[in-house]
């Protein structure tokens, strides 16, 4: 994917229809051209389900959940979720990229590794936030399991750096204070879906256990929840994104065969009548796409819904959900069309998606978004959880930086060249956008979805200011 521009400029590169067609006639990649004509044709969709709305104040402020601390404080933190909250379980990729043998010949000495492995800017400066809060827990957190596919099949990752072709869970967990249990109970993994096995880059090697086999694994394990312990549930990112994904293909290959099955039965069709043959096929599918996303939407939501009480049903207390951040204000999100995978072109200079154009790609991916946070609140109005709003964290972050001590909420601090921030440390800023190990610290993106340790910091003093009004902190 490529990285976005840092510029304010957008009026100059609006997408008009006569670019539409012209994108749509010369072939420069129908996938690009198809969503753009969504915003050409009258059919909106809200993307709101029909339900009442239910707010992440109405939930944290019913009696279901603890009303005070754990007796003796928080023994243990575990977290599950995908690479927002994965520490390192795709480290192995990491030490294959940078390690001792390669021209970088870093060496691996333990988690998290200097050179890659969580989705952020990795280092000295290194972090994720279920670490951060960890810390401000005093407590220790590590990865559940580490590691990877390649052309030997799945190996992973042993304390020594080495690696075994057989799972080997808590490599790295050592024993907690006040418990029995060690502390590798971070169980989120970078492309995890909510019930699907076949997550983001899965077929390349990557683990990406479902939400419900991480907790079925840790019910494997440890048989239970306890009441010391404080769980973190942030869920739902890359089903969304698929299900945008998908949503959007829909809509091309049909216009693409319908289009395609004129040319053949009609030759001689000009540029227009083809412009006329594709708005008519879009009008036609937009309807049964969008439904068919929508109720993917709310399944989602619903499944994830049902693994929290699960974790509730077996023991669990402290329960934290978070709500999804907006991916339309990422740089991926801000980048659309252009950012989607396998585009023809990078995003022109000075392009800005418009989020406030009915049909625009980034407008749909954020109604999407909003769609799936609203459905899980009201999935979630009766269970004993609490709610950490991310949705509106990162909308105030975007939209008052300098609040939060940002001075870049658009661009990506990591080398768009490394396609992930996996890979991305230190030694590898964007300096093309102006990126250095001296303004780090004020960016809030790494890569196209993923924040630096600073943003990740947010996130995390976020969730400890929530754990003291709910009253989940002792004095």
């Amino acid at each position: 994917m490529n990285a976005m521009k840092n510029t304010t400029d957008s009026a100059t590169h609006h997408i008009s229809l006569i670019d539409t067609i012209m994108k749509f006639l010369s072939r420069v990649g129908i996938l690009l051209s198809v969503p753009l004509l969504l915003s050409c044709q009258n059919q909106s969709s809200t993307l709101q389900p029909a339900l009442p709305v239910t707010t992440t104040e109405n939930i944290n402020l019913n009696p279901l959940s603890p009303q005070h601390a754990p007796s003796s404080g928080f023994t243990s933190l575990v977290a599950f979720g995908d690479s927002l909250s994965d520490m390192g379980s795709y480290t192995l990729v990491a030490q294959q990229s940078y390690g001792l043998g390669t021209r970088f010949d870093v060496r691996f000495t333990g988690l998290p590794y200097q050179a890659g492995g969580q989705f952020t800017v990795n280092g000295s400066t290194s972090g994720n936030w279920v670490g951060d809060l960890a810390s401000s827990l005093h407590l220790t957190i590590s990865p559940h399991l580490v590691g990877y596919g390649n052309s030997l099949g799945r190996m992973y990752l042993t304390p020594t750096g080495g690696t075994l072709p057989s799972p080997n869970p808590c490599a790295f967990g050592s024993p907690l204070l006040n418990s029995h249990l060690p502390d590798c109970l971070d169980f989120a993994q970078g492309g995890a879906m909510i019930q699907n096995p076949n997550g983001v880059d899965h077929e390349k090697g990557a683990l990406t256990l479902p939400i419900s086999q991480q907790v079925s694994q840790y019910l494997h394990e440890f048989h239970s929840f306890h009441g010391s312990q404080l769980i973190t549930i942030f869920a739902g990112n890359n089903d969304v994104l698929r299900i945008f994904g998908d949503f959007l293909t829909a809509l091309t290959v049909d216009v693409q065969q319908t289009v395609a099955t004129e040319n053949h039965r009609y030759p001689d069709i000009g540029p227009i009548r083809q412009q006329e043959i594709a708005m008519h096929a879009l009008i036609k599918v937009y309807p049964q796409a969008l439904a068919h996303a929508e109720q993917q939407i709310d399944d989602s939501a619903d499944n994830l819904s049902h693994i929290i009480h699960t974790v509730h049903q077996y023991g669990g207390e402290y329960i934290l959900v978070y709500t999804l951040p907006d991916a339309a204000t990422t740089p991926f999100g801000r980048g659309l069309p252009y950012t989607l995978p396998n585009s023809p072109q990078p995003t022109p200079l000075g392009y800005v998606c418009d989020l406030s154009a009915t049909g625009s790609t980034c407008r749909v991916l954020s109604l999407m978004i909003q769609r799936f946070n609203q459905r899980l609140l009201y999935d979630l109005r009766n269970e004993p959880v609490k709610i950490i709003d991310d949705h509106e964290l990162f909308a105030q972050v975007i939209s008052q930086p300098a609040a939060y001590g940002f001075t870049n909420v658009i661009s990506p601090w990591c080398a768009p060249t490394l396609h992930s921030s996996l890979l991305c440390n230190e030694n590898t800023p964007n300096t093309t956008a102006g990126a250095d190990l001296e303004n780090l610290h004020t960016w809030l993106f790494a890569d196209l979805l993923h924040p630096t340790p600073a943003g990740y910091q947010v996130l995390s003093d976020n969730t400890y200011a929530a754990l003291k009004s709910f009253g989940w902190l002792k004095p």
